[in-house]
């Protein structure tokens, strides 16, 4: 034995050898077995932990990660790289859902690193915990609920849609060419947001500004939504590291964040010099959080603090939400004309109530799609397999045990795949893949609740979407119009993916071709 360890400490090479013989043939062996059965559970390799299956699945995360969760049972452990960290569980599993976000709420928070890992949320509600939490959804609750406030917003996507997004796409049918329209939704989606909130007009999907690169501020916000994947998706140590030395994908998260200051403290500045809102009256969200009465202790500086966090978290959870849920509920009719047809027959039947038309162009306003049930069917369809929002995280405060079993101590990160849960058989059947709004519908043609715990597109529990009515009323507003005026089609060949960020957006735009439709609709 003597002998063999002198041999070894003067040959070094050869103990090295042995050990890459011992793990290519563990790698081997673990290969075959996870191909024999059929697994798409990640392998937990010794020291670089489930890294390997992140790497092998960049750019289609969400479609592994559900894979994953579909052969687990809902639920695995997530092990990442020795010393560096990087463990979660991973979940889909709708009794977790309600237990960590509904029923045991006080147990879960957003974790000690998400605020640093979401800082271009500022302290807004996005981001808060514990009272200030309960603070800030109070004042939010309050904005959301105002009168001025809701009609201010419907009144701005009303308003947008009929001089800027219709106008675009009648130009696009009359051009006959193909029109990336997840870049139309963005641009409409950020006039419409800075609207709201600042009261002013960005424009830039009018038609002297559509051909123009999107606008910085635009491109600011979905740039900070890659970075917080990103710190998502790799162990905390790794991106502070490259935050530190201000490279890569942090570097361009800093400019970011500047770009995105810039712009809104421009606007607050411009308000406290005396400049009234150009649009409205005072129901845009700055006005409202300017009349919100101040607390004395706060200084100059956290006072506009408070109102910047606010602006931008408005937009975070307005602006590329709403765009990516247009996106995905179009691509969804393109490639589902049976359910196009029957929205389009839906909105015939509400012609007569349409109080709005402008060049032969007709839209309609929101008290009239109230009644469109199965519009508003296909829009929840769209977003149970297509979440603007993929996934929630949670931290555990305290020792507890989920439903099915699993112990989870303190300290443990908890994701919930929002994404996977509509593509699960045990959670919503066998036909859980396929685009069927009809299973939003009783049999009286109304619209079927689903819980909350099941559905997570606009979050469960105390922290559900205040703006979830709103939203979607946007979204009706704005498709309604496309859906009654234009025939949208796929380009032949293009393919559309989701890409891996914290706003599920598609990797190759969604490329159309946008017609007119005829008055009769015979075409």
């Amino acid at each position: 034995m003597g002998a063999l360890r002198t041999f070894l400490l003067s040959y070094p090479e050869f103990l090295l050898a042995a050990f890459c013989f011992l793990a290519l043939a563990a790698l081997r062996l673990a290969l075959q077995w996870r191909a024999a059965a059929g697994s798409n559970v990640p392998v937990n390799w010794p020291v670089v932990g489930m890294l390997p299956f992140v790497l092998t699945n960049l750019g289609h995360l969400l479609d592994a990660a559900t894979a994953a969760l579909r052969d687990s049972g809902c639920s695995f452990a997530f092990r990442g790289p020795w010393l560096v960290g990087g463990d979660y569980l991973l979940t889909c599993d709708p009794a977790a859902v309600h237990h960590c976000l509904a029923a045991n709420f006080a147990r879960y928070d957003k974790g000690r690193d998400f605020a640093e890992m979401f800082d271009v949320a500022g302290s807004g509600l996005l981001v808060s915990e514990a009272a200030t939490w309960t603070q800030q959804r109070h004042v939010v609750a309050t904005v959301f609920a105002a009168p001025a406030f809701r009609s201010f917003v419907v009144s701005t996507v009303e308003r947008q849609t009929a001089r800027l997004l219709a106008p675009f796409l009648d130009r696009a049918a009359a051009a006959g060419r193909a029109v990336e329209l997840e870049d139309v939704f963005m641009r409409f989606s950020l006039d419409v947001s800075y609207a709201v909130v600042f009261a002013h007009d960005l424009d830039s999907l009018s038609l002297e500004a559509a051909n123009a690169p999107y606008p910085p501020f635009g491109q600011a916000t979905r740039m900070a939504g890659e970075a917080v994947m990103f710190r998502h998706v790799v162990p905390a140590r790794w991106w502070k590291l490259l935050r530190w030395l201000n490279v890569g994908i942090e570097r361009r998260y800093a400019e970011a964040k500047a770009v995105l200051d810039e712009f809104v403290y421009r606007e607050i500045g411009k308000r406290k010099a005396g400049h009234l809102p150009l649009l409205g009256g005072g129901g845009d969200l700055l006005s409202m959080y300017m009349a919100w009465p101040r607390d004395p202790a706060m200084t100059d500086r956290q006072r506009g603090e408070f109102l910047r966090d606010a602006a931008v978290g408005y937009m975070f959870a307005a602006k590329d939400l709403v765009a990516s849920a247009l996106t995905w509920f179009f691509y969804m009719l393109c490639t589902h004309p049976h359910v196009e047809a029957k929205i389009l027959h839906e909105l015939k039947s509400l012609r007569a109530n349409a109080p709005a038309e402008c060049g032969g162009t007709v839209f309609f306003d929101c008290d009239t799609l109230r009644s469109a049930s199965y519009l508003h069917a296909a829009v929840l369809e769209a977003l149970r397999l297509h979440p603007p929002a993929p996934f929630e995280e949670k931290e555990a405060r305290e020792d507890d045990v989920l439903p099915d079993g699993t112990p989870v101590t303190k300290g443990t990160r908890i994701l919930f795949c929002i994404y996977a849960m509509g593509r699960i058989e045990e959670i919503w059947g066998e036909d859980c893949r396929e685009y069927r709004p009809e299973r939003w519908l009783s049999g009286s043609g109304r619209v079927r609740h689903q819980p909350s715990y099941k559905f997570a597109a606009f979050n469960s529990g105390p922290r559900s979407c205040l703006g979830k009515d709103l939203g979607l009323s946007n979204l009706k507003i704005a498709a309604a119009a496309i859906i009654y005026n234009f025939r949208v089609e796929l380009v032949d060949g293009h393919v559309v993916e989701p890409t891996d960020s914290v706003v599920l957006h598609t990797k190759n735009g969604l490329m159309v071709r946008v017609k007119r439709r005829g008055v009769a609709f015979d075409d």
